[in-house]
């Protein structure tokens, strides 16, 4: 195999590891987000029998309208936590994919680079 075939090869292998890498990367994303939204849940189901619970224990109206105050700020909080996850996750995924991009990029220079002073045009 001649020089300019052998980085060639190199260069396809190099892309198919690129890619095989970024769909690990996109396979391991889904996989959190998706704990993620089971936490979210088993959650909420936790909280909903909660406050059942402590709803059927109201006596007066004041205790109701206290009850209700509270969960709602509860539930404010709660939401915003998981929302803030939600774009933290989507953070560190795009860091990876960007940090793959820049990896790859900086290879596919360093390998044309090669090929080109090997007198074959990429």
């Amino acid at each position: 195999m001649t020089q300019p075939q052998a980085e060639l090869l190199d260069l396809y292998r190099a892309g198919l590891k690129t890619a095989a890498d970024m769909m690990k990367a996109s396979l391991e994303s889904a996989e959190r987000l998706q704990n993620q939204q089971l936490v979210a849940i088993r959650t909420a189901i936790d909280q909903q029998a909660k406050s059942a619970d402590e709803l059927s224990r109201a006596r007066t109206i004041d205790e109701l309208m206290a009850f209700q105050t509270r969960l709602a700020g509860d539930q404010f909080e709660r939401a915003m936590s998981y929302w803030g996850e939600l774009v933290q996750l989507a953070t560190e995924n795009q860091r990876k994919a960007v940090s793959q991009l820049q990896e790859q990029t900086r290879w596919l220079s360093e390998a044309t680079g090669g090929t080109r002073e090997a007198g074959v045009q990429p």
